[in-house]
């Protein structure tokens, strides 16, 4: 009986490592006000670049939720009243102290970095 249990326990382990090492984040930036392109700013616009950082967080590998960024309303604080973003990135990635927040609570809290690139473009 033992024999059973042992793999079918280390493939739902497996499984949950599986899904939980992505490092995704969704956002929406339908209510931007400002126009908002990853293409770069063309030659001669006067820009001013931009770098904000955020943390995303997965609860028990993302059975008891998560909690994101709003990236919409980070971008809005940012750059206000400019009159668009050019080149934006938005990067997700660990960095040591997410990685050690995350091994000190044996995975059940996982933190990754989500880091917010762009150029303002100056009005």
């Amino acid at each position: 009986m033992r024999r059973v249990k042992l793999p079918a326990t280390f493939l739902l382990l497996l499984l949950l490592a599986v899904t939980a090492g992505c490092g995704t984040v969704t956002y929406d930036l339908s209510d931007v006000p400002f126009p908002v392109s990853a293409r770069p700013a063309d030659a001669g616009t006067a820009v001013e670049s931009f770098e904000i950082e955020g943390k995303s967080v997965l609860w028990v590998h993302g059975l008891f939720g998560q909690s994101q960024p709003d990236v919409a309303a980070l971008l809005r604080e940012e750059c206000g009243d400019c009159a668009g973003v050019a080149n934006f990135r938005v990067e997700v990635g660990g960095s040591f102290h997410d990685w050690l927040l995350t091994h000190l609570t044996a995975t059940l809290v996982r933190l990754k970095t989500v880091r917010i690139r762009g150029d303002k473009l100056v009005r």
